[in-house]
């Protein structure tokens, strides 16, 4: 178990580009507006050793967005049409299934499979709206799930605006804490279920998440927005990520407190799946003890939100770039820039801060344009495709559009 993890970034697609192929959000800058060119990740080289290959999740932006996600797969199973009824949600915001479904068609997947596979299951049930089951809702209240209905789908720029208080966020936050522990629940259904097929000991198991939430914790950085959902700021609760790892035929559970990325996933499968590379050390620690994180400033269709909601877009459209070094014991130093202002911390546990202080966001840059970090061609832009002419229909169909505007992210 990894205590000081961190995802590459603060949202899906440039998260999972950076956990599939290795590099950093800023060198491959693959977003929404961008498809990323086939033969860039660990599951089509795993593929190409005669693995089969599969993705099972309920995030539009993996499974049916023209991000190019689902393409270094061989098996997508995205949104059903329909499903058996135990496995609706525990709400009335949308019609789609909770995450034990996308675990039982996995299982059902690997009982297909004659050879070797790798799977990816990207789970949505921490993802707004938050709609627990009851057995794992033990916190929410009706006040709290009135409220989330109340909100609708774009309920953090009401927060953001000023318009809603942010004390509102931490009573939907108590629902979110019982959508982690049903995530928790399907996560132990998958791994039981491969325990109980006699292929468990054979299976490299990584448990993460692709970025946090955040319900209105206040920033050091004092332009920057308060952290709420996620997809803007360089607040660590929304890099600062579960990392849990079993690697084949291990019997010893161990804590390590050492820094880590999820981006050296595609090293952490060589090393331990593969048995090539590094394996010396626990892999998804980086050898210099520093990684990066980033987010791109928000495109047109959330600047237009922002201005609606919000009247002014400035304060939410700038890069976010943090910075992360090794310290002795369960902390990491933590440098962040918020556009030109920027902040430098140590980060204790799982979230308390010291040593706060001021620094200029050159020094962060510096970083990023350093000798280390090369920019890569990995993708391209999606209006650069033939069957996207029409600019009315380059990066969604309606049903595509209908299940983003439902996660709040159109």
């Amino acid at each position: 178990m990894y205590t000081q993890a961190r995802s590459p970034s603060n949202w899906t697609v440039p998260s999972h580009v950076s956990m599939f192929t290795g590099h950093a959000v800023h060198e491959h800058g693959v977003d929404h507006t961008q498809k990323l060119d086939p033969g860039h990740t660990v599951f089509e080289a795993l593929a190409a050793r005669g693995y089969e290959t599969g993705l099972f999740s309920d995030n539009p932006f993996l499974t049916d967005h023209e991000s190019g996600l689902d393409e270094a797969f061989q098996t997508t199973r995205g949104s059903p049409d329909g499903f058996d009824p135990s496995y609706e949600t525990n709400g009335s915001l949308g019609d789609w299934p909770n995450g034990f479904w996308y675990a039982d068609r996995t299982l059902e997947w690997v009982d297909d499979r004659d050879g070797a596979w790798a799977a990816c299951v990207n789970l949505m049930d921490t993802h707004r709206p938050y709609e627990p089951l009851d057995e794992y809702d033990r916190w929410s209240d009706d006040r709290s799930r009135d409220l989330q209905e109340s909100m609708g789908y774009k309920w953090h720029w009401e927060f953001l605006s000023g318009d809603l208080s942010l004390g509102f966020a931490r009573i939907l936050e108590q629902i979110y804490d019982g959508a982690v522990r049903q995530a928790d629940a399907i996560f132990e259904a998958l791994v039981r279920g491969l325990d109980e097929r006699g292929v468990l000991d054979d299976t490299l198991v990584v448990f993460a998440g692709d970025h946090g939430e955040g319900f209105g914790e206040p920033t050091a950085i004092p332009s920057e927005p308060p952290a709420v959902s996620h997809r803007i700021g360089t607040h660590d609760a929304l890099y600062h990520v579960p990392l849990v790892v079993r690697a084949p035929g291990q019997r010893e559970g161990r804590r390590v407190t050492d820094l880590a990325t999820l981006m050296r996933f595609p090293d952490a499968v060589r090393a331990l799946a593969l048995g090539e590379g590094r394996a010396d050390g626990p892999a998804f620690v980086p050898a210099d003890g520093t990684a990066v994180a980033s987010q791109a400033p928000i495109g047109d269709a959330m600047r237009e939100e922002a201005e609606r909601v919000c009247g002014d877009a400035a304060p939410f459209a700038k890069h976010a770039r943090i910075v992360y070094r090794d310290r002795p014991g369960d902390e990491v130093r933590r440098a962040a820039a918020w556009g030109d202002d920027a902040r430098e911390s140590v980060v204790r546990g799982c979230g308390g801060t010291a040593d706060d202080s001021d620094i200029d966001a050159s020094e962060i840059r510096a970083v990023f344009e350093s000798d280390r970090f090369s920019t890569v061609d990995v993708a391209t832009p999606l209006s650069d495709y033939s069957e996207f002419e029409d600019a009315s229909d380059t990066q969604f169909t309606a049903d595509l559009d209908e299940r983003l505007e439902a996660l709040g992210y159109r």
